[in-house]
Parts: C-alpha cells; structure tokens; sequence
C-alpha cells in the first residue's frame, strides 16, 4: 500500500497561512505525520493493515493538525490530553467493537 500523506498545501489552507510562506513547513508534515499516528492508535487499526484513508478521517487529521498548530507551545489552557469530540467522532466510526 502507498503511504498516505495529507498535501502541504491542504493544510495550509485549512490552518490558514499563505502557501507562499514556507517557515513553518516541516513542522506542519511532523503534525501531519503526527495526526495520522494518533488517529490509527484511536482507531485501533493500521492504513497498512485496511483501514481506508476516508474523507472523514481526513477531515479528522486535518482538525487535529490545526489544534497542535494552534497550541503549539507548552504554556497553554487547551486540554490536549485526549482526542477532542469533533475529531473522535470522526474517527470513532471506524473502530472495531472491543478495540479500546
């Protein structure tokens, strides 16, 4: 199977920055990088292993992409101890009953 990856420039575009502006490239695909581990460690199930990359897991990556974005200092009040509801329920349909 292909690695899945989220285009640079969709995510610019959902975090709203000027795809012109390249500073913050690389840290924006670790988070890319970084949300599609979370979502297959809420999932409980692999891309590689037949999970489908679907537009609402995208939507999900992409909401939890912006959310490290935006609290991407260590001195914040956002609770970023759990995966928040919009983006669980998201991704929660595509959990295998038991799998926690």
């Amino acid at each position: 199977m292909n690695r899945i990856e989220i285009p640079l420039n969709e995510i610019k575009q959902h975090c709203r920055l000027d795809e012109s502006d390249t500073f913050d490239d690389a840290l924006l695909m670790g988070y890319a990088e970084a949300a599609l581990e979370v979502c297959q460690q809420h999932i409980g199930k692999r891309f590689d292993n037949g999970l489908a990359f679907t537009p609402a897991i995208k939507v999900g990556c992409l909401l939890y992409i912006g959310l490290l974005y935006e609290n991407r200092e260590m001195a914040t009040d956002a609770d970023l101890k759990e995966v928040p509801f919009t983006i669980k329920s998201l991704w929660s349909v595509y959990r295998d009953v038991g799998v926690y």
